[in-house]
């Protein structure tokens, strides 16, 4: 086994979990092999001890608190344009010929459940429209409130 392959083995062991007889056979032939592991272990070792775990994990909580949260505006014309596509196509299918087709192989049965489908679409889009402006929603809600 060559060394780079035994550091990688033994790099990829859980913590608990013993080490394949090849690589310990490597380990007795190989004494830079052997220091490199013992080094890694007393690494690992020192790094799990209070003082130097809670200094780290304190690093990278602040680093993680430091960073911007991501947040991504849409804008109201985007809805309002989004939402005109969506009442117009609404309005434009009882004179689309797809319509017709559909009516003349299945009759008038397929009204009811196209009707549904453009239903969910249509709350589907109000739903998504309201999750995402909670905020003024409430500040709206609670102004009326008040005037009350």
């Amino acid at each position: 086994m060559k060394c780079e392959k035994a550091i990688e083995k033994y790099l990829s062991l859980d913590n608990n979990k013993s080490m394949p007889l090849s690589l310990m056979i490597h380990l007795f032939a190989c004494k830079q092999c052997r220091k490199e592991i013992e080094d890694l272990r007393s690494t690992f070792t020192t790094l799990q001890h209070p003082p130097y775990a809670i200094s780290l994990e304190n690093k990278i909580m602040q680093q993680i608190m430091l960073q911007k949260s991501y947040y991504q505006k849409v804008s109201n014309f985007n809805w309002v344009a989004a939402g005109l596509i969506i009442v117009l196509s609404i309005g434009v299918i009882s004179y689309s010929d797809t319509l017709q087709w559909l009516s003349l192989h299945f009759g008038n049965k397929i009204l009811v459940p196209l009707y549904l489908v453009m239903g969910c679409i249509v709350s589907g889009y109000i739903g998504s429209y309201v999750a995402t402006h909670l905020k003024k929603l409430e500040a709206i809600a609670h102004s009326i409130k008040s005037l009350l």
